[in-house]
């Protein structure tokens, strides 16, 4: 009887023991849920107030759609490299749309822009206006992107440097499309003649409906060797760009940083030019 007793005592003990320790694990905070925490990454990423989008492009075309957005991402990580201008994330560049006409009827007739235009970027909306065409995705869609880092790097419009922001969106074009590159030989051979626009001149130049082909290639050109020219002094040319982010007009940027002025610039670039192919050069 006596061990009967004792044995109904240890399991009331154990028993005891026992829904003391389930109380105890319940009243102590729960693990994170892995799932529901991976769910919430994904949704924040995925911007959900915007269905379809993903990464900082959203792409509005008929065709290549897909392929279209995976290089705009390529060329949004690269660009600050190849550049020089700080990332797509310090410049608030995110929500980017790129809209994709079928023909050039359609972009002129939409855009406004020359017939002799193949893309617009208008940076104050973020938006990308292209032509679809065989060579859309390694030639004038980095161009136009870098167009947005320059135009939102700077923040404003400026007259005397335009020449610049096209210069530089066509040294990062020709990085990824040696046939455009190409396109120049011409027009470097007649710079190397002295058929050039004077730097004088190239910061109130417009390219408008009336500019002829040969002198938009010219300019092209032209723009794209000066920036090249200016960017074999890395440590200078970035200097360059931060004192016309501080609303320097360029003849003082220029003069702080490669002490030079507009004309001793063109000089020496002349001079380097008729010694020397640039790297970009095809």
């Amino acid at each position: 009887m006596r061990k009967s007793v004792l044995v109904f005592a240890l399991a009331c003990s154990l028993i005891i023991v026992f829904l003391l320790i389930i109380l105890f694990q319940s009243s102590q905070p729960r693990p994170p849920n892995v799932a529901q925490k991976t769910v919430k990454k994904v949704a924040v990423g995925a911007n959900l107030s915007r269905p379809g989008q993903q990464g900082y492009f959203t792409v509005q075309a008929q065709n290549n759609a897909a392929a279209i957005q995976t290089k705009s991402e390529e060329y949004y990580q690269a660009i600050p490299r190849l550049s020089g201008l700080p990332s797509g994330e310090v410049l608030g560049l995110d929500r980017i749309t790129i809209k994709i006409f079928n023909n050039k009827e359609d972009y002129v007739k939409n855009t406004g822009k020359p017939a002799w235009s193949e893309g617009f970027a208008d940076y104050k909306n973020k938006e990308i206006f292209l032509i679809e065409s065989e060579g859309l995705t390694n030639s004038i869609l980095p161009h136009e992107i870098s167009h947005l880092f320059f135009d939102s790097y700077m923040g404003y419009e400026r007259n005397d440097f335009n020449w610049l922001d096209e210069g530089l969106a066509t040294l990062v074009q020709v990085k990824y499309d040696p046939d455009q590159a190409s396109s120049f030989n011409q027009a470097m051979t007649d710079i190397r003649s002295g058929n050039i626009i004077s730097l004088k001149e190239l910061g109130s130049f417009v390219l408008d409906k009336q500019t002829a082909a040969s002198q938009v290639n010219l300019y092209y050109a032209e723009t794209l060797s000066l920036t090249s020219y200016l960017t074999n002094d890395w440590q200078k040319w970035q200097l360059l760009l931060e004192k016309l982010k501080s609303k320097k007009s360029f003849n003082e940027g220029l003069k702080n940083t490669y002490r030079q002025s507009l004309t001793s610039l063109e000089q020496s670039w002349l001079s380097y030019l008729k010694e020397n192919k640039q790297g970009w050069e095809k």
